[in-house]
């Protein structure tokens, strides 16, 4: 009965909205017609995760969800657009940089003395 309510008040509330962003209960949010929820924590570097431009905006890949700025916050999408579904998919992290050993100063070679003849 609950998720009947629940349902019900989504396609409501979904069919309500004329703009690109509109709220759908009182957690959910609809951005560019794909359903999404509130993003409670934004990672720390998000600009320097993986990036993609997306309806106006840039939409950002961390740990499998995608958050995308809105005017009311930083939103994650529930339900994956098709776009960013296919730069997921091809997206190979670049491997970093690791030293083969640890980094000190240069060894001082052997002094060449000048000997007289």
């Amino acid at each position: 009965m609950r998720s009947a309510l629940a349902a019900a008040a989504l396609a409501a509330g979904a069919s309500l909205l004329v703009g690109c962003l509109g709220t759908v209960g009182a957690e959910g949010y609809v951005v560019s017609g794909f359903p999404a929820v509130r993003a409670e924590v934004v990672p720390v570097e998000i600009a320097a995760s993986p990036r993609v431009y997306f309806r106006g905006t840039y939409a950002y890949l961390v740990d499998g969800q995608w958050y995308y700025p809105t005017n009311r916050g930083w939103v994650i999408f529930e339900q994956e657009p098709a776009e960013l579904r296919r730069y997921r998919q091809t997206y190979r992290a670049s491997p970093r940089y690791v030293p083969e050993r640890e980094l000190s100063f240069p060894r001082e070679r052997g002094r060449g003395y000048y000997t007289p003849r």
